[in-house]
């Protein structure tokens, strides 16, 4: 008798156990399709960001190519003579 209570309570326990462990895991699923979608917005952000950085970088590049390589400068205003169509 006292091994069949104690096989039921293991039963018990055993099956708790289990409802537990599903309980956990589909917590832990939720936070990380959570954490999946806030990686793919900051995947996004640092593409655009990359994308702009390459924009700037890629102007100052020619412009000092421009002013060492090619020696060039910026006219001053007083040599600008403006034509009107």
């Amino acid at each position: 008798m006292k091994s069949l209570l104690l096989l039921v309570l293991v039963a018990m326990v055993s099956a708790l156990a289990v409802v537990d462990m599903k309980y956990r895991t589909r917590l832990l699923f939720s936070e990380v399709q959570r954490l999946q979608t806030l990686n793919e917005s900051f995947d996004e952000d640092l593409a655009r960001l990359q994308f702009e950085q390459n924009k700037w970088t890629e102007r100052d590049r020619i412009e000092k190519e421009a002013r060492t390589r090619l020696q060039m400068v910026l006219p001053s205003p007083e040599s600008i003579l403006a034509i009107k169509p």
